[in-house]
């Protein structure tokens, strides 16, 4: 994988009240610092960032060009800008009687484009908006099935049996070989836990490999251990985070959760959501680690061993954080049988996979 995260591009078409700016575009040198952009850089090229299926525009992708400024053929000075929540993005002041080389980047989802900008606007037709996808593997769950959604977002994949006692998922996960051919590992609530008494460290270690190598891994709900183990102290789950399936005690019902996530917030078009736990036994994570971003937290109750329940404030229902190159997201909440019965659900699941 050449491209890393983008998501943090989106804060800068914040305004201060929180509002997408759509009028945006800057000028850097690479080092940080802006450069003033001579008046007569007056060409810009606009357009807008969609899914791979063309049927929705993606907020948050981080779109830039490099203008040679010293003739020596290289490129040396960055505009850049992030797409809004309509998709578009503008990139300015930039030299006509020129040719580009636009670039597009969503999580491990990528496009280019050449462009010849002979004055003022240049803009990139909507027919030629679609990121190229990644190669996406998927080990199966018996509670969880995100590849329907990776299918109806018209993305292939790569299916690895991980239920009704295959070891296809285990074959899998034991050959770094075989993952390094994917970006984006996605694995379901309901996976085998087999793995940790035949295999615990190999399939650890090749776990943390893929990821620090430049590879997204996504787990949900009972899938926790997949991230626990590899990523020890980046997710505090509730209980004992050394056994697996001690923080399976959430318990079922529909939370309205805090959206942090800014790119998430323009998704929703709204700092809160409604997410579904239609089933008991879900696994808590009760707190992260500085380095680890919560996307959405919520009060959610947990049972105890006597029919009682309490609340944990705050808990992080879904979280993200890079290691490496790569890139890690576990979610509470998930497909089925948690079913994406709220559209929010469904906007949220669709932007994780694509920042993935």
């Amino acid at each position: 994988m050449v491209f890393a995260c983008s998501e943090y591009k989106l804060e800068s078409a914040l305004d201060e009240d929180g509002a997408m700016d759509t009028g945006r575009g800057s000028t850097s040198d690479g080092d940080g610092d802006d450069t003033a952009v001579p008046s007569s850089y007056d060409g810009a090229i606009t357009g807008r960032i969609c899914d791979p299926s063309g049927g929705g525009w993606i907020v948050g992708a981080y779109v830039y060009t490099m203008i040679d400024t010293d003739g020596d053929g290289e490129g040396d000075t960055k505009v850049e800008d992030s797409t809004d929540e309509f998709g578009r993005y503008r990139l300015s002041g930039l030299p006509i009687y020129r040719d580009y080389e636009v670039v597009a980047v969503k999580g491990s989802f990528t496009a280019s484009y050449e462009v010849s900008v002979r004055e003022g606007t240049t803009e990139i037709p909507d027919d030629e908006c679609a990121l190229d996808p990644p190669n996406i593997a998927v080990v199966t769950g018996d509670f969880d099935h995100i590849e329907d959604i990776i299918d109806e977002m018209g993305l292939e994949f790569t299916e690895f049996r991980g239920t009704g006692g295959s070891t296809e998922y285990r074959d899998f996960l034991t050959d770094s070989a075989a993952m390094s051919e994917f970006d984006i590992i996605f694995v379901n609530c309901g996976a085998s836990t087999e793995w940790l008494t035949t295999h615990r460290e190999e399939i650890r270690g090749n776990l943390r490999g893929f990821v620090e190598a430049g590879g997204s891994l996504y787990a949900s709900d009972w899938a926790y251990y997949f991230v626990e183990l590899p990523f020890p102290g980046k997710i505090d789950f509730y209980g004992d985070d050394s056994s697996a399936g001690d923080a399976q005690y959430g318990w079922l019902g529909l939370v309205t959760a805090n959206v942090v996530d800014p790119v998430m917030q323009a998704i929703v078009g709204s700092t809160s959501a409604s997410i579904n736990f239609d089933l008991s036994s879900w696994a808590v994570s009760e707190s992260l680690s500085p380095d680890v971003d919560v996307l959405l937290q919520a009060n959610v109750e947990v049972m105890d061993l006597w029919g009682g329940r309490s609340v944990i404030p705050n808990a992080p229902i879904a979280a993200r954080f890079d290691m490496g190159a790569g890139r890690v997201i576990y979610t509470a909440f998930h497909n089925e049988h948690q079913e994406t019965t709220t559209i929010d659900m469904r906007e949220i699941l669709e932007e994780i996979i694509l920042s993935l």
